[in-house]
């Protein structure tokens, strides 16, 4: 219908449930006064009730609570049940405040005491009684989008109080730290975290709680981690968000594990500082390792040494057994470094049969000794293989040459050490191999074993 001004006026459809005639007709010619606004359905029983919102639309349905077929707040979970968004206003005679309370908690929108209200107020009542319900429905369906968002989310989801104690945990954390919702709830944060790193993340979160920002990445942070039920940790990427609660801030933490996305970069950066072949550090990485002890030295005078190796007739062995009997010579003279070179000593392929070995904080001598080491190593291996007509051989004995030289404070560029290594390594061969060489020395450093 249209009012004068032209304004047009929904009718607002009610249920009334009221088994004494003389309230209901008192709401029914409260409502019915109001130029056709209202339009009331009386039902006696809860039942009848019952019946109707199955079959009908209502936009407010006002309750007694004493009913023939059904007596008190209980009733008030039946409507629930059966037209859970539909505004309810509970009628009764008495006035009381708690009860008043008891039937907004229960699900009611509000509370009207019988023979105390005027039209105007039932009116009132009503039309705030609706506002309120499609707010309530607005929120529910608000909360409905976002427990959606949250269950769907492939990031683990999980908020605390200021006391540090969980109170929001979605499927996605589930699956993440091998708890339940139901059994995690309430519990300390501190279970979600490595032992080691409690002490760390209690001073972070507490310059995050004093700290006006309200978000923040952690990924920048060391080792910052996860701890999975059975005790295992994993790296994880954080965003962490502050919010108001009713008792309190919430904070928010959106949780990422980054394990694939570690193994990868771990996986790159073996390709990209390691030897395909031999598996140990190639060219760059050694060199770049040896840039910055020379950087060191220039700073702080602590020296270093460098060797490099190369092996005896190697072409020989390549035309007498073939290209993959040498790789495998290589893949053997690498894997023959380690049990002979010092724990901080790195081995690196530079090309071809060419390595060399760095040495952080070694003098000369003590590279020597080491290089010594490798010499008397290497001579006793053998490699099992054919020879290139198909014959069985007993196994090849090869050699390597060595030459050392010291890193010096006044080298501009690493390739000036190793320039003085590799001419000790030339000297070593022009001596008749299988011999350590000094920079420099006229003279070999140790007597050579007999040549292969």
């Amino acid at each position: 219908m249209f009012t004068p001004a032209g304004h047009t006026v929904e009718t607002i459809s009610v249920l009334l449930v009221e088994d004494q005639p003389g309230d209901a007709g008192l709401v029914t010619r409260a409502l019915g006064g109001r130029r056709g606004q209202f339009e009331v359905t009386w039902v006696e029983t809860l039942a009848h009730a019952l019946k109707l919102l199955a079959e009908m639309r209502f936009d407010v349905v006002l309750l007694d609570l004493s009913l023939p077929d059904s007596q008190g707040f209980p009733t008030i979970g039946v409507i629930r049940r059966a037209a859970p968004t539909v505004p309810l206003i509970v009628l009764t005679g008495l006035s009381d405040n708690d009860m008043a309370l008891a039937a907004v908690e229960a699900g009611a929108q509000d509370f009207l005491v019988k023979g105390e209200f005027e039209d105007a107020m039932i009116e009132r009542a009503v039309r705030h009684a609706i506002a309120r319900g499609q707010l309530e429905e607005r929120l529910r369906r608000s909360e409905a989008r976002l427990k959606n968002i949250l269950d769907l989310a492939h990031d683990a989801v999980v908020s605390v109080d200021a006391g540090q104690r969980i109170v929001l945990f979605n499927p996605a954390a589930e699956l993440m730290f091998g708890y339940r919702t139901d059994e995690i709830l309430g519990e300390p944060l501190s279970r979600l975290i490595p032992e080691p790193l409690h002490a760390r993340h209690s001073a972070h979160f507490g310059e995050f709680l004093r700290n006006a920002v309200t978000s923040q990445v952690m990924a920048d942070r060391p080792e910052v981690s996860g701890r999975h039920r059975d005790g295992t940790g994993f790296p994880v990427e954080i965003s962490l968000s502050r919010s108001a609660g009713p008792e309190g801030p919430i904070f928010t933490a959106m949780i990422r594990d980054i394990t694939g996305r570690k193994r990868t970069e771990a996986e790159l950066v073996l390709l990209a500082t390691t030897d395909p072949l031999t598996g140990i550090a190639n060219r760059r990485h050694l060199l770049d390792c040896a840039e910055r002890e020379m950087a060191r030295l220039r700073r702080s005078g602590t020296p270093f040494s460098l060797i490099m190796a190369d092996v005896d007739h190697f072409k020989r062995i390549n035309d007498t057994y073939g290209h993959a009997v040498g790789d495998e010579a290589l893949m053997l003279l690498a894997s023959a470094f380690r049990p002979v070179i010092r724990e901080n000593d790195l081995a690196g392929r530079m090309g071809g049969e060419e390595f060399a070995v760095l040495l952080p904080e070694a003098r000369e001598d003590e590279a020597v000794a080491v290089a010594e080491r490798v010499r008397h190593h290497v001579a006793g291996l053998r490699l099992p293989a054919m020879s290139a007509a198909g014959a069985p051989d007993a196994g090849i004995r090869f050699t390597v040459s060595l030459g050392v030289a010291e890193g010096r404070r006044d080298d501009s560029r690493i390739e000036q050490p190793l320039a003085r290594a590799d001419q000790a390594l030339y000297e070593a061969k022009a001596a008749g191999r299988n011999r350590v060489m000094r920079a420099g020395a006229a003279r070999e450093l140790v007597a050579p074993l007999a040549a292969p």
